[in-house]
């Protein structure tokens, strides 16, 4: 009985705020948004500002790491075994 009156309260909820949805229909969509868009792309206005450079520190290790990519041949095949999900234990 008790959960008949809470879905039925919800209902009436529910109908009201449809109701009150439908009193205002939304305007047609007249792409203004979607050129206001194109034109900051296409004028380069909406920029990041200026760039921060990376830490020396940082930048000498990602260098490294990158060096330290190239110490291992690429294998001629790659078995693909080796690429399927889960771990083999």
């Amino acid at each position: 009985m008790k959960a008949s009156s809470i879905i039925a309260g919800l209902a009436l909820i529910w109908s009201s705020t449809s109701v009150a949805q439908q009193e205002a229909p939304p305007s047609p969509p007249t792409g203004e948004t979607t050129r206001a868009w194109l034109e900051l792309q296409r004028s380069n206005n909406a920029s990041w500002g200026t760039p921060r450079p990376m830490p020396g520190e940082v930048a000498e290790r990602v260098y490294a790491r990158y060096l330290k990519s190239f110490e291992q041949p690429i294998p001629d095949r790659f078995e693909r075994e080796g690429f399927v999900g889960g771990s083999k234990q």
